[in-house]
């Protein structure tokens, strides 16, 4: 049964002891009321009654009517809970098969054929470091080149400020060349793959190496800037396109280590040129046309190993969608039929960034997704050019002489720098999976700047101490060991490893363009910083140093062991995390406040 509200109670009660005391008066008569009148009276108030008893019978039906809704809405409220539960199950199920597909993933070794696509790949980057450090020992012949040059041409001799000038420019258009490469790399690497960029890139090669041997021969000192330009676009390009092809072919738990064969194989290219740069090999007035055209055997190796090389699986499958191509491509590289967990990691990473497929460079700035590794690519490779260490390698021998050495020892110290850094970067292959990115970073730029200090000390107490020269050199040694432990290999390998497959290329020029316009500042500054500053040159490059440790300790994530697609979470969730399980929470207890008041209000009224 349900009971009436307590305020027509109320009123039924009133009306019932009207009616009672209306029938009292005429069974007793004592007043003179008519009959008539009174049931009149009566009847008004029965009919109100009637009224009260329907608007109450009213409001029964409409809580009824709210009862049933509110049930329903108590289904509905279920059923989500339900599908959350199941949506639950789903992702952990969905979280354990990719935790299982890391696990296979990272169980992947180093195949022979993988080992041969990594040699064919890298002599880009040797490339690279021999036309850095190349220019190095022969500033002298060089220089006296250019001497006579000008004095067969104009008749009169060209001051040696004019000549330190010309040899500056000889010095810092390669990487002029760089940048147009480096800014062009994604766009290659887009447009011909990865493998298809680096193959049309040794014409390049060939032609700034043909260049540079004919200097001398053409008497023409401008054959020199060209040819040295367009070895610096083969570089720059090189610098783009390798380091993408290596990390997209690498097993993930290898990548690091693999990556890191792009700086051995820099400084590889800079031993070579240092000792061939020598007096008693090519380091005289015939013979540096020769220690500088042979910039083409790498372009000419590459040409004859590379073809034999898949292109990368990444590009096929992601870029291209040629799905059984990429499969092809792996199961060569992993010289296995198992290559599922390599495909499902490529889908996931595809579907991760599916929104960015055709991201160009004006995307990728104005992303605000992307815009974070972006700042972290672009600092890292300002941290390996502005560390001050291609002072070291563009003028190691006249730093080593104006430190007091001799001029052999001083090339034979600039030797020993690149016998160093080849040694200290295969110490660094193992411990880059290891120990970690960001870690060897923090070390090698924390090194770097103390022994950067102890350069300038050296540099001002030489004068008063005989032996301090060689606490300068010393320093310079341990400033270029510290550098091959993080600066030199990590910034090449984190850039790419800090973008999917499509913002990639995009984000590999930008990074390569500012390395290389560092580069150049580098190489035609410092003549005249060392000129300015004397003997505290080293300290710019030390607050600098101090500057980047202190950005990789707060901003750069640690990369090591973790998919493309992991990588990207950091960026793509990492902040925003926090306030979506903020604004669900809220979201529920809306929910929950809504249903609750509907409940009490229907109580009330029952």
């Amino acid at each position: 049964m349900v009971s009436l509200p307590p305020s027509l109670q109320k009123q039924v009660s009133v009306m019932s002891m009207n009616l009672s005391a209306k029938l009292d008066e005429l069974q007793r008569g004592d007043r003179q009321l008519e009959t008539t009148v009174a049931l009149c009276e009566i009847r008004t108030q029965l009919q109100e009654l009637t009224k009260s008893v329907e608007s109450c019978q009213s409001e029964v039906s409409e809580v009824k009517r709210d009862m049933v809704a509110i049930k329903h809405e108590l289904d509905t409220v279920q059923q989500v809970k339900e599908e959350i539960e199941e949506l639950r199950e789903y992702v952990d199920r969905l979280e354990e098969h990719s935790h299982r597909r890391k696990l296979r993933l990272l169980e992947q070794g180093l195949t022979l054929f993988l080992s041969y696509a990594i040699l064919a790949a890298v002599l880009g980057m040797l490339q690279f470091g021999y036309n850095t450090g190349v220019i190095n020992a022969p500033e002298v012949n060089i220089e006296n080149f250019m001497k006579d040059v000008y004095k067969d041409r104009y008749g009169e001799d060209i001051s040696d400020d004019s000549v330190k000038t010309l040899y500056s420019v000889a010095v810092s258009i390669f990487a002029i060349g760089g940048m147009v490469g480096g800014f062009s790399g994604g766009t290659i690497a887009n447009r011909f793959g990865r493998k298809g960029g680096l193959l049309l890139n040794n014409v390049l090669g060939i032609v700034g190496a043909c260049l540079m041997g004919f200097t001398k021969l053409a008497e023409s000192y401008e054959m020199l800037f060209f040819g040295r330009f367009i070895i610096g676009v083969n570089c720059g390009l090189n610098t783009s396109l390798v380091p993408m092809y290596i990390s997209e072919i690498a097993p993930l738990n290898l990548r690091g280590g693999l990556g890191t064969v792009n700086q051995l194989a820099v400084t590889v290219g800079l031993l070579v040129s240092q000792v061939l740069g020598i007096e008693q090999i090519l380091g005289t007035n015939e013979g540096w046309p020769v220690l500088l055209g042979l910039a083409i055997c790498p372009a000419i190796l590459q040409l004859l190993l590379l073809p034999v090389c898949p292109e990368s699986p990444r590009y096929l499958l992601i870029t291209k969608q040629w799905e059984e191509e990429a499969r092809k491509a792996l199961r060569r590289l992993r010289a296995s039929n198992q290559v599922e967990e390599d495909i499902e990691e490529m889908r996931a990473e595809e579907r991760a960034q599916q929104a960015e497929s055709t991201i160009s460079m004006t995307e990728l700035i104005c992303s605000p997704t992307l815009r974070a590794p972006l700042v972290i690519g672009v600092v890292m490779q300002l941290s390996q050019q502005l560390s001050g260490i291609n002072a070291v390698f563009y003028y190691s021998t006249n730093l080593f002489t104006s430190s007091g050495l001799t001029d052999e020892s001083a090339k034979f110290a600039t030797i020993g720098i690149g016998a160093i850094m080849v040694c200290m970067t295969l110490v660094s292959i193992p411990l880059m999976d290891r120990t970690g990115r960001r870690t060897l970073h923090l070390y090698g730029l924390g090194g770097m700047f103390i022994f950067s200090i102890f350069i300038t000390i050296s540099f001002l107490i030489k004068e008063m101490i005989d032996w301090m020269s060689y606490i300068s050199v010393v320093s310079t040694l341990c400033f270029v060991v510290f550098f091959a432990v993080g600066p030199g290999s990590i910034p090449w390998m984190i850039t790419a490893e800090l973008f999917s497959q499509g913002p990639r290329p995009a984000a590999m020029s930008i990074a390569v363009l500012v390395n290389w316009m560092a580069n150049f500042l580098v190489g035609i500054g410092f003549p005249s910083m060392k000129t300015s500053l004397e003997n505290y040159t080293f300290l710019p490059f030390s607050a600098f140093l101090a500057i980047f440790w202190i950005f990789t300790y707060k901003k750069v994530p640690e990369t090591k062991n973790k998919t493309f697609e992991e990588i990207l979470a950091l960026f793509r969730h990492g902040n925003d995390r926090e306030e979506e399980l903020a604004t669900n929470s809220s979201k529920e207890t809306v929910l929950s406040d809504v249903t609750t008041a509907k409940y009490t209000h229907a109580t009330d009224k029952l």
